[in-house]
């Protein structure tokens, strides 16, 4: 059983990018820690037009864990990447992928997602929220969440949803910061939870002007670890660093 579930952890990660992308005007890190040897968090990037000027990137979160969870996400993960290449816009990848997805996941499994787009001729972050933690802006020394439009059920909650989307003028400088709720549920010996008001005190003292997106990425990774100090990890965590150059 543990060498099955080592294959099914190796052949789960396949799917994911294991290189940073190079992107003109970002810098981009990701990284995906599973709780479990199969986990449903997950995360990818890709091209939204044939121009490479609209460069996606996608997070999610399946509810539940280990092997229903993980075969979950890698489904979610497909069905997204096949509706990237057909000129949809964010809103309308979301809800084929949820109409898609729907019949195919029992009804206690939901899929949240964050679907973004980063324009790097306008330096505009597009982005169309099912259900994931708010991403978060630090712009200047200022720590904001950005709330989204329209609909923002899971996948696979409702037969027929609608998603909109919602487009944030960028900045040099500017730090993006989109996760999973493994980051924010992460608890200590005692059970107390990590929490998003840590995680924005965290971007708010960072010198994130002296730092890579690698580099923030692995100061939220350090901070929760110090934080849970000895406990186990109960969750998945994925945590997608942008800065704009």
């Amino acid at each position: 059983m543990k060498t099955e579930l080592r294959a099914a952890h190796d052949a789960q990660m396949t799917i994911m990018p294991h290189n940073d992308p190079a992107i003109p005007g970002y810098d981009i890190s990701c990284q995906c820690v599973p709780a479990n040897e199969v986990g449903g968090d997950f995360f990818d990037y890709f091209w939204l037009d044939a121009q490479h000027a609209r460069f996606g990137i996608v997070v999610g979160d399946v509810s539940g864990k280990a092997m229903q969870a993980a075969m979950t996400a890698v489904m979610a993960s497909g069905m997204i990447n096949a509706e990237t290449g057909n000129g949809c816009s964010l809103g309308g990848i979301l809800k084929k992928t949820n109409g898609l997805l729907y019949p195919k996941t029992e009804r206690q499994m939901f899929t949240a997602v964050c679907l973004v787009s980063l324009d790097h001729s306008r330096t505009e972050l597009t982005f169309a929220n099912a259900g994931l933690n708010k991403p978060l802006l630090r712009s200047r020394s200022v720590v904001s969440l950005l709330d989204p439009t329209g609909a923002t059920h899971p996948l696979g909650m409702l037969r027929e949803s609608e998603y909109h989307e919602r487009t944030v003028r960028l900045a040099s400088g500017d730090v993006i910061v989109l996760h999973t709720d493994g980051i924010l549920e992460a608890q200590d010996r005692a059970r107390n939870l990590y929490g998003e008001e840590r995680l924005l005190q965290l971007l708010e003292r960072l010198d994130v002007g002296a730092l890579s997106a690698r580099e923030i990425r692995d100061a939220i990774f350090n901070d929760v670890q110090q934080f849970t100090a000895s406990a186990p990890q109960h969750d998945d965590m994925t945590v997608v660093v942008v800065k704009v150059l």
